[in-house]
């Protein structure tokens, strides 16, 4: 029904509008480092978002058509064993700089969990879901990331660091195609959902850990905010390439239903 692909990008849009306006009525005017927002308190835009598309996925009946299955298989978690080896080589980082203090990781620990449960509803299960309408198989894939990764540009409303924030997006763009992939192979979102929330748990860990803070957007780019981010993504887009190998050819058609 390609009408589906109309509503998921409205219920999309709405879910960006509630994201991006919160914070600024939550913290008032002022540019903050994402490190910062996610560090300092419970952002009531994201706990606004996850009741959102909980109630979207419910009212429409999607729970099974944006991924809440079981798994395909429990070896098909296998899958997984190289973003956890990043996560993992993340968090001994963060231990070797020194941990931030326990109400911090409190709060970058929920934030980013509501971000990665709420991430994978919209983009990997509702605007999917909407794309596999048009789209054939390889088109939805592309169409997804590509929206995912130019969204996480709008984050430069919030944080005044337009440079950063395409950087970024560049980056989420990468590793989204690795999130679809592992929806793909395992047949539940709920993989990608945790891998999606350790993966900025563990990095928000070490950032606030060692207070680093976006450069201002007007100051000439550094390795750090351009080359770092994109490196660090980049083994998630090969990886997910492989995963991706075959998808939507024939023979291959329950991986994509």
């Amino acid at each position: 029904m390609k009408g589906r692909i109309v509503i998921s990008l409205i219920i999309l849009v709405v879910y960006m509008a509630i994201i991006l306006v919160a914070p600024k009525i939550q913290l008032g005017s002022g540019d903050r480092s994402l490190t910062e927002m996610v560090s300092e308190q419970i952002s009531y835009g994201l706990v606004v978002a996850l009741f959102f598309l909980s109630g979207v996925v419910a009212f429409f009946g999607w729970r099974r058509d944006v991924g809440l299955n079981p798994l395909r298989s429990s070896k098909s978690l296998l899958i997984l064993w190289l973003p956890i080896l990043f996560i993992l080589a993340f968090f001994a980082v963060g231990l070797a700089v020194g941990l931030p203090t326990i109400q911090v990781l409190f709060f970058i620990g929920t934030n980013t969990l509501i971000v990665g449960i709420t991430e994978e509803l919209a983009f990997r299960g509702i605007l999917f879901g909407g794309a596999r309408s048009v789209f054939r198989p390889i088109g939805a894939i592309a169409f997804t990331s590509a929206i995912f990764g130019a969204v996480h540009a709008l984050n430069g409303f919030e944080t005044g660091d337009w440079f950063a924030a395409g950087v970024q997006a560049i980056a989420a763009g990468m590793s989204g195609l690795l999130f679809i992939a592992i929806l793909i192979r395992t047949g539940s979102i709920i993989p990608a959902m945790i891998t999606h929330w350790l993966w900025d748990l563990s990095i928000f860990t070490i950032g606030a850990g060692t207070h680093h803070e976006m450069a201002p957007a007007a100051d000439p780019p550094s390795l750090w905010n351009v080359v770092i981010p994109v490196l660090i993504a980049m083994p998630n887009f090969i990886y997910a390439l492989w995963l991706l190998r075959g998808v939507g050819a024939k023979g291959n058609e329950e991986l994509i239903a």
